[in-house]
């Protein structure tokens, strides 16, 4: 059997969610050869045998298109503009009630990690290795958390192995309440943006944008696991900073360390 899913499925069930494009997309767990109303240019079906593990009806309901969109939103599968889209339909769709479903996000997650597949960051390197690539840095990269942290220390030096300066235990994080657990991932979300975007332009950039890319940078590329489901299922509230963390990083300069001071310490 055919399930209609996207947007025409968010449509028929909310007539305030987005305009639907120009397809009519479908999956299925088995090839379709029968006659379809639509036109072939316009129908897209996607198929996998593993689909029939799940009892689909003929169109998607909000729970399970809510499932579906968290299950791939750890790729740009079409670059940012599409990944920003689909943001967009979590968001709405979180808004709406919809709830998440862990035995079909169970079922979908292997189908999408052996169709786009995925290098997430390895936290099991030292410091020096993990923040050594093509990003030109000023600033050590923990000053940054120093200079955005809540508190006095920075939030993720709680959940850090023994012994590590980069790999954490996960028991840690999932020990703490859920205010502390969504204040550390933004400091994370913060100390990125800084990083990657708002450093490198000489603050000559839109914070919020640099948030937001830092998000989306964070859920496909330095988070994985559970630790990007946890983002993604909370997006609504992590999708926007809570603080302007640009001043707080510019209030709180003392606390950074050159790279050429750290390096000839």
């Amino acid at each position: 059997m055919l399930t209609l899913i996207g947007s025409r499925a968010m449509r028929h069930w909310f007539n305030d969610a987005r305009e639907p494009g120009g397809d009519w997309d479908y999956h299925s767990p088995v090839e379709n050869n029968w006659a379809h109303p639509i036109e072939a240019g316009r129908l897209d079906i996607f198929t996998d045998p593993r689909l029939g593990a799940w009892d689909w009806g003929e169109i998607a309901t909000p729970d399970e298109l809510y499932t579906m969109k968290i299950s791939h939103s750890f790729w740009e599968i079409n670059g940012p503009q599409s990944w920003d889209k689909h943001a967009a339909d979590i968001v709405f769709l979180e808004r709406k009630g919809a709830e998440f479903i862990r035995d079909l996000y169970d079922i979908l997650l292997p189908i999408w990690k052996e169709r786009y597949k995925r290098n997430p960051t390895n936290l099991e390197q030292n410091a020096s290795m993990f923040f050594d690539d093509a990003v030109q840095r000023k600033y050590d990269h923990d000053s940054l958390h120093h200079s955005v942290a809540y508190y006095d220390r920075p939030l993720f030096e709680q959940i850090l192995r023994d012994g590590s300066d980069v790999a954490v235990d996960n028991s840690k994080f999932w020990a703490m309440d859920f205010d502390t657990q969504i204040k550390l991932v933004r400091e994370e979300i913060y100390a990125t943006a800084l990083e990657r975007i708002v450093i490198p332009r000489d603050y000559e950039v839109s914070p919020r944008w640099a948030y937001h890319w830092a998000v989306r940078r964070t859920a496909t590329s330095l988070f994985k696991g559970e630790w990007a489901l946890f983002l993604m299922r909370h997006l609504d509230l992590l999708m926007k900073p809570d603080v302007a963390y640009v001043q707080r990083h510019l209030d709180h300069a003392d606390r950074l360390i050159p790279l050429e001071e750290k390096e000839t310490a």
